[in-house]
């Protein structure tokens, strides 16, 4: 999940100096392509899918009323017990609930607001969901979800009793389950969407459809997995193949995870769509009459986009973005499984449903038009509309391939998504991997994590749940999303890219549909990367540097020690000669005196010592590099394992003119580095222009990425 920011405002600023007509192109011609006929990609393509995986299979079976703004389905999932003990009742996800009053776990931390967006103060504000029946279809070692349609007279109620918070209910069943068996379930269920401002919800005749009906809970073996949905949780769920009947307004375009397999012909103004997908967690989907349709495909995957009319002429934008990403993670981390994938376009007054991930369907944000005089100037930008498609379709790998339980550990997910998307913006613009460019000011991606270090990570640790994060302290983006992809990069610069992207394709392909911890994460890197790893052959002392993997990784994700190197001194000095009282060899004190410097001749090299202190200020411990630039040019480089609080290098016979801290900016994680370079010789002294001239710089960046209010 990606946030965009308050982009109705940057675009009525830019359309206003030149024009709401240039800000609105008419739009291309359509572009269909034909719907692919299963779910997933040819089996030498994706490879096997292992077996055993799918616990949770669900056919859905839901009418939209687009007047009223509700859905009312039915619900039949199918759940095999594969835990060791029995299991006396089933917990469901009642997600909309979260919308339903000020009081729930949702709305009490939210306050009304989400990423930018505020929740509607008039009619519609509201959302729920409510069961409105319940029965046991069918219970042993066989029952299946894709038995005939009728219903079973001998059905057994059940009645679903909601938790302290809505937004999870439960089913007392008539006999446990027991270990390997299946039990199928129904359930009748009402939803009203409310006022879209957070993922899910309306905007007049658009509906994002999302979290809508009731979904299984994940039961591990000590128990159900069941969290409460809270302002910053995601989505934990067993994988399953999905069977969803859709009956919606004729006029309406629908785009939906899966693919549509079957569409009845129009009757009493109405329609009903078929799709099916495979292999997947969740389903969502979105209905709108204004939606555009815009085909093309990559290799064999076909690429949907659904976009209003009015956001049409940026359809090849986000392509390029689209296939950029798909070109990147598929060689990186492991082929893309399914053979689509569903961009949805949200109108601009539905900002809070933009930027939402789910199974092969997404949506994504519109660009930033930066009008031409402002061009003209250099402004280029990459951070609205491209980068979150590319943010947005990463999460089918670590939200929807991994499968990570996202409100235990939202790191393995939002923070691992986001180093992936550095690398595709990478691999895809290659040195010009430019975010945003302000004439000849350029912010990469690697300042784009960066700028928010010095302050958002210092108060929680990466590895915490997501319920665990206050919104108060405004910590969540900085630490999951930023400081994770700063963890990773910073390991990857360390290890070197070839070692550490091998032990991570292994993570990824060992992984796919097996939801990992941060423990198989951490596990599957130090068996790969090695426990520690030889950063250097000769430290200062010549003695080697080495990077402990397991202490980088704990003190990275388990704590909030800072990296924080400084040079705090630089100076040249006489170096030590033999002057003064000496013994002879005969035994004989005598005095010898140096030849005194001409006057107003500065020592030279080699009756000089360079000297220079380095003071490790946070407390994180980690080698760093260091290079010293000596007068007349010659440089040299030297690693220290960053152990101590502090080392002192000196230089007999040489005269220091500068050093560099980091000097490659391998150190992401370093957030502060405005005292990373002094020149010599000299102890260093603020000189009152360069900190704040580099703090304003630093503030521009944060205003250009302050849409990204992750």
């Amino acid at each position: 999940m990606l946030a965009v920011g308050s982009r109705l405002l940057r675009r009525a600023a830019a359309c206003a100096l030149v024009g709401a007509v240039a800000c609105e192109p008419g739009p291309p011609p359509e572009r269909r392509v034909a719907e692919p006929v299963d779910p997933l990609r040819p089996l030498d393509v994706r490879g096997p899918i292992p077996a055993g995986i799918k616990l949770a299979d669900y056919v859905l079976d839901a009418s939209l009323d687009a007047e009223k703004h509700t859905v009312t389905g039915t619900a039949r999932i199918t759940w095999r017990n594969s835990t060791r003990a029995p299991v006396d009742a089933l917990v469901l996800h009642l997600y909309m609930n979260g919308f339903r009053a000020e009081d729930t776990a949702w709305m009490a931390e939210a306050r009304g607001s989400h990423r930018g967006a505020r929740q509607d103060k008039g009619e519609g504000k509201w959302g729920y969901i409510d069961v409105r029946a319940a029965r046991l279809l069918a219970q042993g070692p066989s029952a299946d979800f894709k038995a005939p349609e009728q219903r079973d007279a001998a059905a057994t109620p059940l009645t679903l009793v909601e938790g302290a918070d809505p937004s999870l209910g439960s089913l007392a069943l008539p006999r446990p389950v027991g270990p390997d068996e299946t039990i199928t379930v129904e359930l009748d269920f009402f939803t009203q969407l409310p006022r879209v401002f957070a993922r899910t919800g309306y905007d007049g005749e658009f509906h994002m459809v999302g979290q809508w009906y009731p979904k299984l809970a994940v039961r591990h073996e000590g128990g159900w997995q069941a969290h409460v949905f809270t302002l910053h949780s995601e989505f934990y769920a067993d994988f399953g193949d999905y069977d969803v009947h859709l009956d919606v307004p004729e006029d309406m375009v629908v785009g939906a995870s899966g693919v549509l397999v079957e569409e009845r012909p129009p009757e009493g103004g109405r329609k009903r769509l078929r799709y099916r997908a495979d292999t997947v967690h969740d389903f969502a989907w979105a209905a709108s009459p204004d939606f555009l349709e815009y085909g093309d495909t990559w290799r064999d995957v076909r690429i949907r986009q659904l976009v209003p009319r009015a956001l049409a002429g940026d359809v090849q934008r986000h392509l390029d973005a689209q296939v950029a990403a798909l070109e990147s993670m598929d060689a990186r981390f492991g082929p893309y499984p399914w053979s689509t994938i569903t961009i949805v376009h949200p109108p601009e007054s539905a900002g809070g449903a933009q930027g939402m991930e789910y199974p092969t369907f997404f949506t994504t944000s519109d660009i930033l038009r930066v009008p031409l005089p402002l061009r003209l100037l250099g402004i280029h930008e990459l951070l609205t509309g491209e980068f979150t498609t590319i943010h947005e379709f990463g999460h089918q790998y670590f939200q929807g391939l991994l499968a990570s339980d996202e409100a235990t550990q939202p790191w393995l997910d939002e923070g691992i998504n986001s180093f992936s998307n550095t690398l595709a913006l990478d691999d895809w613009l290659g040195d010009d991997a430019t975010i945003a460019r302000i004439g000849n000011q350029r912010v990469s991606t690697i300042d784009m994590i960066r700028v928010a270090l010095q302050t958002a990570a210092e108060l929680d640790p990466v590895d915490r749940r997501a319920e665990d994060y206050r919104d108060f302290t405004g910590t969540f983006g900085g630490t999951v999303y930023r400081k994770t992809a700063a963890v990773f990069h910073t390991l990857r610069a360390l290890v070197g890219p070839e070692k550490f992207d091998r032990a991570f394709r292994i993570y990824c392909d060992t992984w796919r549909f097996r939801h990992p911890t941060g423990a198989d994460l951490r596990a599957a890197l130090l068996r790969e990367i090695g426990p520690k790893v030889r950063i250097s052959d000769t430290g200062p002392d010549g003695q080697p540097v080495d990077l402990d993997v397991a202490d980088y990784l704990a003190q990275a994700i388990e704590t909030t020690a800072s990296v924080d190197f400084a040079v705090t001194r630089v100076a040249n000095r006489r170096a030590v000669g033999d002057a003064g009282w000496r013994r002879g060899q005969d035994g004989a004190l005598a005095l010898i005196e140096p030849e005194p410097a001409p006057e107003g001749e500065e020592l030279g090299d080699e009756a000089s010592e360079g000297f220079a202190l380095i003071v490790r200020e946070g407390e994180f411990r980690v080698p760093v590099e260091i290079e010293f630039a000596f007068k007349g040019g010659a440089r040299e480089r030297l690693w220290w394992d960053g152990q101590a609080r502090y080392r002192v290098f000196t230089f007999p016979g040489k005269k220091l003119a500068g050093v560099a801290i980091d000097p490659d900016d391998k150190l992401l994680l370093e957030g502060e580095r405005l005292d990373n370079r002094v020149r010599g010789p000299g102890q260093r002294t603020p000189d009152g222009l360069s900190d704040p001239v580099a703090r304003f710089h630093e503030a521009m960046d944060l205003a250009v990425l302050g849409g990204l209010g992750l």
